[in-house]
């Protein structure tokens, strides 16, 4: 009886045992990953809380002569870019940076109220800052024909208004910058690097470049692919937005993506749409305030990814609004560098008609009239040059792109 006992004692301990086992390797083995990840990516919303502006002659002053984004209806757009990202519950949003129109606090903290809607419904949201999200001299209240300086944030204060939207779920933060990594689905992680810190404003610092190979090495060993996000770009995408728009030192950080087999690179910055393919593919999403309010929905599985965009539904005249106020915008800087010259209104709406489809991203549509180019190139200095630039490139549709892992 006794040796019956201990045989099934014995039994009993190397079941147990082998559960033991099989459990351990299953939690050092990298997660697999479950199906395809769509993601949301936008960026640029530049938005400005309804509290600091009464959209009298001040605001529209500055808004009107700037670069076509639909400031006097900010609010609106990002309201309906919120709810759409509830109701059509991608896996994740990504906001890559210039969340606020001018740096004001107030701004920050009712967009954080918004984002934390999207969240409610069930979406998580990422963001890191912009150039014009941290320590602005230029947050200010609009209100009649008056400017006054508001508060900004700093760092540490951007850090706790966000911190539901990425950093407080970071499987890693960068000591010297708002940069951090994040697991936004079984076997994919962010990897967010921040350039727009006081220390080494548009460039990677050496300790960041540091910490992100660490992650980079840790995600590999984890069995785990990386998406790299940015505000500035990691590549240029037209000769003409190169200083201040361009990462400083983008090749040592393409180095280290090529090295780690980074899946793409998400940015934004330039305004514009633009996809760059190759090894290490770099999707450029326009700015959401910038007919037609275009974001993108990247879609992620075993085999590639997909991106392509879509704009914001926000119903009633909102697009039509917003492309009226973008062609506005061009054809007063049309005007400006044309002066009273003959033709001056048809050469207007020749750039304006150009300048909304490059910034849409279809370059495969526009037509080009080499008879008001040649008038152009007689009548001005920097739009002809901005045509050439454009011409440069590829005529193709800059909206989609599909590309395979190696």
């Amino acid at each position: 009886m006794d040796c019956e006992v201990c045989m099934r004692e014995r039994a009993i301990f190397l079941i147990l045992a082998s559960a033991l086992l099989l459990g351990a390797f299953a939690l050092a083995s990298p997660p697999a990953e479950e199906g395809p990840v769509t993601l949301a990516v936008a960026t640029d919303l530049h938005y400005i809380s309804p509290r600091l502006t009464d959209g009298g002659e001040a605001f529209l002053s500055v808004v009107e002569n700037a670069d076509g984004k639909a400031m006097p209806r900010i609010d609106e757009l990002v309201r309906a870019f919120a709810a759409e990202m509830a109701a059509s519950g991608p896996d994740a949003l990504i906001i890559t940076g210039d969340l606020s129109f001018n740096g004001a606090r107030l701004s920050h903290e009712d967009l954080a109220e918004i984002l934390a809607g999207i969240e409610e419904a069930g979406v998580p949201v990422y963001v890191i800052p912009g150039n014009h999200d941290l320590d602005s001299s230029q947050a200010a209240r609009f209100e009649g024909d008056t400017v006054t300086l508001v508060e900004s944030v700093g760092a540490a204060e951007f850090r706790e208004i966000y911190r539901d939207f990425g950093f407080d779920e970071a499987l890693s933060e960068d000591s010297a910058s708002l940069s951090y990594t994040a697991r936004i689905a079984p076997g994919l992680r962010l990897l967010c690097v921040d350039v727009n810190g006081s220390r080494t404003p548009g460039w990677v610092s050496d300790e960041t470049l540091e910490w992100a190979e660490a992650q980079l090495a840790e995600a590999r060993s984890a069995g785990e692919r990386v998406l790299a996000v940015s505000h500035q770009n990691l590549y240029m995408h037209n000769p003409m937005f190169l200083s201040g728009y361009v990462i400083s030192n983008s090749a040592q950080l393409e180095e280290l993506y090529l090295e780690y087999g980074v899946l793409a690179n998400l940015s934004g910055h330039i305004h514009l749409q633009h996809t760059r393919a190759g090894r290490l593919p770099e999707l450029v999403t326009s700015s959401l305030a910038v007919s037609p309010n275009q974001y993108g929905l990247l879609t992620v599985d075993a085999d590639g990814c997909s991106y392509e965009t879509e704009s914001v539904g926000a119903g009633g005249d909102f697009a039509a609004w917003s492309a009226e106020f973008f062609r506005e915008t061009a054809i007063n800087q049309a005007l400006e560098q044309l002066g009273d010259t003959p033709e001056a209104a048809r050469l207007a709406e020749f750039y304006a008609e150009v300048n909304a489809l490059y910034f849409a991203g279809r370059c495969d549509l526009i037509a080009w009239d080499e008879e008001l180019l040649a008038a152009w190139t007689e009548r001005a200095f920097f739009i002809p040059m901005y045509f050439e630039s454009i011409r440069e490139a590829a005529p193709e549709d800059y909206t989609r792109l599909e590309w395979s892992h190696e």
